[in-house]
């Protein structure tokens, strides 16, 4: 594989887009995969963002087939790290000079923490989430201790100032995701404190951050709320998964409208 600037993985952040496509979680679903790829294509994308649970084992299979239709829409494809990654395999993958980690020519991986600019816009990734499930999963087989936010990963990309948009996979703490009680429901109270502290930790990251917009994946829900931090407000967008309908699981927006919304103030000095 080519890692150089001049690569086509290299475009997701050389070519300043016109549309952007955001997708939520895929699960390594390559049916669902494939026809988001060529639905954003239809719609007229430049690129794809995929907020995590992308490629869990990241088969041979799964990869090729998200390539080949890639290429047939000429779409470059970056994803966050969700939850349910293995991140043994991804991790252990070269980065390349200006930060991405390629896995295919056409798709590569947003390292928590990477930062990029199209045009005016400052965008921001910041990948993982807390398994609820965990308890009843295998650690390095079907689960991975490098899905969490640690605290070096809050000073580190909050230390790094401010963003206008951010792409997540899990939600911040203060927004009340509508699915949350329904996903919640049975498990452990100890996993459930768990869970919210990945999210504490990510609000800890946007509070430093200010964006006016985030985008997350992870509970499967189209929807979209307003977190005033006080001092900033960002709105907040989650998308739905594989299975749900084309529309919930995959916007597609101008880059003029990424981090701008009506709901969000822009007061403050960026």
């Amino acid at each position: 594989m080519v890692h150089t600037n001049g690569s086509l993985a290299g475009r997701f952040l050389s070519r300043t887009p016109t549309r952007i496509a955001i997708a939520g979680d895929w699960h390594a679903n390559t049916d669902h995969a494939v026809e988001a790829i060529l639905h954003a294509g239809r719609r007229h994308a430049d690129v794809l963002v995929h907020l995590g649970d992308f490629g869990y084992n990241f088969t041979r299979a799964y990869l090729d087939a998200l390539e080949s239709a890639l290429a047939s829409q000429d779409l470059v494809l970056g994803f966050v790290e969700g939850n349910h990654e293995n991140f043994d395999w991804l991790l252990s993958q070269p980065t390349t000079s200006d930060g991405l980690r390629p896995v295919r020519e056409r798709i590569v991986h947003l390292p928590r923490g990477l930062r990029w600019q199209w045009g005016t816009v400052r965008a921001l990734a910041v990948g993982g989430a807390y398994s609820l499930d965990q308890f009843l999963r295998v650690e390095h087989r079907s689960w991975w201790p490098q899905e969490l936010i640690t605290d070096a990963d809050v000073r580190s990309i909050g230390d790094a100032g401010p963003a206008d948009v951010m792409f997540c996979h899990d939600c911040p703490a203060g927004i009340s995701v509508p699915t949350m009680q329904r996903r919640t429901r049975g498990y452990p109270d100890v996993v459930v404190q768990e869970s919210e502290r990945n999210r504490v930790r990510l609000r800890a990251i946007v509070d430093q951050v200010r964006p006016r917009r985030l985008w997350h994946g992870h509970f499967h829900h189209r929807y979209q709320s307003l977190l005033d931090g006080g001092d900033y407000r960002t709105v907040v967008d989650g998308l739905g998964r594989d299975k749900d309908p084309i529309d919930n699981n995959l916007v597609v927006i101008n880059l003029s409208d990424l981090a701008r919304h009506s709901a969000a103030s822009d007061v403050l000095a960026r």
